[in-house]
């Protein structure tokens, strides 16, 4: 039996989730338009700051107030300094996957175009370092056990037996799929929600919306939603189809809307338990943060 989650909490309760996935540095360049090949052109702004789906995730929880432990690789490298002093500013306790090894903490580089409110991502090579399992006991050294936890689908190798070791403690397990991941099959069937963006395939075979939410019920998760940018978030829960409306937007940056949705999810769900609600107040911190540049340009 699928072990339950916290429900009832208070609204100003200071809640507890852990988020478990990817640390890159992103570099952002907003531009007017994207580049031809072989010519030079100035961007409008630019920021740089930490990224990555777990990261964002967490970071978002705590510009919430929430309570962020981030199990994540960062290692070592030029710009780890920099990830680690921005995670401390925002309060996000770190555990670092990559203590001990050579592993560098990624660049990733940005182009906004706002001309279309698009984003394209360029990410460097794998890094082929293996970090070492995970016990599925949870470390009385990283403070008080959460009450949900999200994964990317990164690190899984390293994680999924925490993840499990989680779920049985009674915490809502969480995915956030952007992309179908090794290991994903393996963990579904932990599940308490899986949120996924249209890109998501499953099995690496399909970019169908209607074959992700049967899928994730064939695993036995009860509640599964699929989000498509500006149109509707397709939500099944529990056998009941619905949808969420986006409000509209002048999107400046989407970069991370969906980082931000999932972050925001986790926050809310950690104080109701309902994940419906969770969801649509979620929706609406999302669709803030593309009216500015950077995943916090809902908090101007």
């Amino acid at each position: 039996m699928r072990a339950p989650y916290n429900q009832g909490m208070s609204s100003q309760d200071r809640a507890r989730v852990l988020f478990v996935g990817r640390t890159t540095l992103d570099v952002l360049y907003r531009l007017d338009h994207l580049p031809e090949e072989d010519t030079k052109i100035y961007a409008s702004a630019l920021l740089a700051a930490p990224g990555g789906p777990a990261t964002n995730a967490a970071l978002t929880h705590a510009l919430l107030g929430g309570d962020a432990l981030l199990l994540s690789a960062v290692g070592n490298g030029p710009w780890a300094a920099q990830v680690r002093a921005v995670l401390a500013k925002r309060g996000v306790q770190h555990v670092d996957l990559a203590a001990g090894t050579e592993y560098e903490t990624p660049l990733v580089t940005v182009l906004v175009n706002t001309a279309r409110s698009t984003r394209t991502a360029i990410n460097p090579p794998l890094s082929e370092i293996a970090f070492p399992a995970l016990p599925a006991t949870w470390n009385a050294e990283w403070g008080a056990p959460p009450r949900v936890v999200l994964t990317d689908g990164f690190h899984l190798d390293a994680t999924l037996e925490l993840l499990r070791g989680c779920r049985d403690a009674g915490a809502a397990l969480v995915l956030d799929g952007g992309s179908w991941k090794p290991g994903t099959d393996a963990l579904a069937p932990l599940l308490t929600a899986a949120i996924c963006s249209e890109r998501f395939a499953v099995a690496e075979s399909s970019r169908d919306t209607e074959a992700t939410l049967a899928w994730f019920a064939a695993q036995g998760v009860p509640f599964s939603a699929v989000t498509r940018g500006a149109r509707p978030i397709l939500v099944l829960d529990r056998g009941r189809r619905y949808e969420i409306a986006i409000e509209a937007v002048n999107a400046v940056d989407t970069l991370g809307a969906g980082d931000v949705l999932h972050g925001a999810f986790c926050h809310f769900l950690a104080q109701s338990g309902n994940c419906e609600q969770a969801l649509r107040e979620a929706a609406c911190v999302a669709t803030r943060s593309c009216a500015g540049l950077g995943i916090d340009a809902w908090t101007h």
